[in-house]
């Protein structure tokens, strides 16, 4: 577009000839002014000289008249002494003067119009009348200036009649850092290594997810892919903050209309003045160019459009980082779960592992067995599994193989300390003490049924105590609430007999009016009486749960353990009785199971790591969705 002249042309070709058009048209008009103008003053010379001429001949007549006229006159006087033919003789003379001056100005009119004709002639011959163009350029004068931002532009005024409008820009002050850092992300997150290398790791602070974990190491591959998002986020947090005020021409304004239709963006050939200054803003300019070359450097180094760009890259990121994390909390779940299982295979060498089947009677009396001092002191017999009921591991198959061939995936284990070192030696140890023990035990017997005793009888009196207190508190209660009631009937059958008094002013009404309340007294009394019932059934209620427990510890008081039979069998019994709790575990110990129920519920665990909802909110982002949904969002924006 080479912009136009006038509104009613098409272009500049249409601009010219008109311009050719109106420029000879005036030329012509001139030409024919300065003719007419000219030809009009000859015109008015020559009728100026006619009547010049007239007056010369009227001047000839009177002049050669007047003065024959005038003689006579004189003559006349001089012979007849007639003075009157004097007067007439003397406006002859005059008129003969005015004749001769008549002449005279009609020569002198003649000759000056004669001139003056002479003149315009000449002027009328030099009026210009080769007009012609011999040569049209085009000249464009800079008034707007198109300034690209953002794969759009704006338009600036030059003729400072346009009000100034305010930007705030950011710029980045490393771009040529920026793009390395992009370029090592984008190699970096290309090709996923299987097992990541150790030679630059990086520990990272985690204290914002654990108070308990709060660093980690990262490897090489995802170590690379933090440091290069975070120096990213740092180059592109890095910027200049510029504030700008230019005269913007708003899209929509007369301005812009203007531009639009007259101007031109491209002048081509054609020679550009400058008229009016820019200084003032030409370094404000040269900023958007600045951020124009480098977003024009950017795509030139990635090949593609900024904004898409980083789309793009943020999906890969979440793609690869998301992939990648949970290929490693999968591969480290499955490689635990592997290491436990060899763990638990490992462990369990350690142990004599029983058929649960073919010791079923002895591990049913090894799990009922209650090694109470006062039943079992006479008859109890030590816990014992018969060799032949020991399995094996198969390698291949791994289970636990009998001598019967029988088959089972959870042996009855024991540890062989216990059972072939530990066992009988204490077995060995108690035999030798056990008159001195059985006394003891009789002691602590006797002293405990003793306590009991005296703890029953001190409770017992507690509760009837209490009781008693409780029935006296009661019926003190009700007989209150019936002294209350007789003193406000009283004192209502007062009040009402003084308001009669002040109503009526008589004492005839002072007379205190007997009325009867029975039914009110029974329904107070039935309400309170309930009332009571729900306090004292709560307390008789508190009184029992308090006599259940107090009955609960001394039954737990008056227990007595076999000492020998729980230090040499109680192991026995606790590995028995861990394989009916499997349910009562938590998630933590049921991953033990693999190694053996006594293991799962008995070992010692360390603390669970103290985990903040941040971490569960942050690990449950998709991050693949959470970009596709913002790469969605802003083409919807876009559009």
């Amino acid at each position: 577009m080479q912009g136009k002249v006038f509104a009613e042309s098409a272009n500049l070709y249409q601009d010219r000839a008109r311009i050719l058009y109106n420029y000879y048209r005036k030329a012509a008009e001139k030409i024919v002014k300065e003719e007419m103008d000219l030809e009009k003053s000859i015109a008015v010379s020559r009728e100026e000289i006619a009547a010049a001429k007239k007056n010369k001949i009227k001047g000839i007549v009177v002049t050669a008249a007047f003065p024959v006229l005038a003689l006579a006159a004189f003559l006349l006087i001089a012979l007849t002494y007639r003075f009157e033919e004097a007067f007439f003789g003397l406006a002859l003379i005059l008129g003969s003067v005015w004749g001769i001056l008549t002449l005279v100005r009609a020569n002198k009119t003649i000759k000056e119009n004669e001139t003056k004709i002479s003149g315009f002639e000449e002027a009328h011959r030099d009026i210009r009348r080769n007009y012609r163009v011999r040569k049209m350029s085009v000249i464009y004068v800079p008034i707007a200036t198109r300034v690209p931002f953002e794969d759009k532009s704006f338009v600036v005024d030059h003729t400072g009649m346009v009000q100034n409008t305010d930007f705030a820009i950011s710029v980045v002050r490393s771009p040529d850092e920026l793009l390395a850092s992009l370029s090592e992300l984008e190699e970096g997150i290309r090709e996923a290594p299987v097992v990541e290398q150790a030679n630059t790791p990086e520990e990272i602070d985690t204290a914002d997810y654990s108070t308990s974990m709060q660093h980690v190491t990262l490897f090489d591959y995802m170590g690379n892919i933090d440091r290069q998002v975070r120096n990213i986020r740092y180059l592109l947090s890095n910027n200049d903050y510029v504030s700008l005020s230019l005269p913007v021409i708003l899209p929509d304004s007369k301005t812009a209309e203007f531009i639009k239709t007259f101007t031109a963006s491209d002048p081509e050939t054609n020679p550009v003045v400058p008229v009016f200054n820019i200084d003032g803003f030409k370094e404000k300019i040269d900023t958007f160019y600045m951020l124009n070359n480098v977003k024009k450097n950017f795509e030139k180094s990635t090949s593609e459009n900024q904004i898409q760009y980083f789309k793009k890259l943020i999906r890969r990121l979440a793609e690869s980082v998301q992939i990648l994390s949970r290929s490693k909390m999968n591969g480290s779940s499955k490689i635990i779960d592997y290491s436990n299982m060899i763990f638990s295979t490992v462990l369990k060498s350690a142990f004599n592992q029983y058929s649960p089947t073919l010791e079923a009677e002895e591990i049913e009396r090894i799990r009922s067995a209650s090694f109470d001092y006062q039943d079992s002191v006479e008859d109890y017999t030590p816990f014992s599994l018969k060799s032949s009921s020991r399995v094996k591991y198969d390698l291949f198959s791994t289970a636990w193989i009998a001598e019967d061939q029988s088959r089972t995936s959870m042996p009855f284990g024991v540890h062989q300390i216990q059972e072939e070192v530990l066992a009988p030696v204490i077995q060995n140890l108690m035999a030798e003490n056990r008159i001195e023990r059985l006394k003891i035990y009789n002691n602590i017997k006797d002293q405990k049924l003793n306590y009991l005793n005296q703890w029953h009888r001190d409770t017992e009196d507690f509760y009837g105590r209490n009781r008693a207190e409780a029935a006296d508190l009661i019926n003190r209660m009700r007989e209150s609430y019936a002294d209350y009631i007789r003193s406000f009937q009283t004192y209502k059958a007062l009040h009402e007999t003084q308001a009669a008094m002040n109503k009526t002013r008589s004492l005839a009404s002072a007379e205190v009016q007997e009325q009867d309340k029975d039914a009110e007294i029974i329904a107070g009394f039935e309400v309170q009486a309930a009332q009571f019932n729900q306090k004292q059934e709560e307390f008789s209620d508190y009184m029992d749960r308090l006599k259940e427990n107090i009955d609960q510890k001394a039954a737990e008081f008056g227990y007595i353990p076999y000492y020998e039979a729980t230090l040499r069998d109680k192991e026995y019994r606790d590995i028995a009785q861990s394989t009916e709790q499997l349910q009562e575990l938590d998630p933590r110990r049921k991953k033990l199971l693999a190694i053996s129920p006594y293991v799962a519920k008995f070992a010692k665990l360390p603390p669970m790591p103290r985990l903040e909802q941040r971490m569960y909110d942050d690990f449950s982002i998709d991050l693949i969705k959470e970009a596709r949904e913002e790469e969605g969002g802003q083409n919807g924006g876009e559009e």
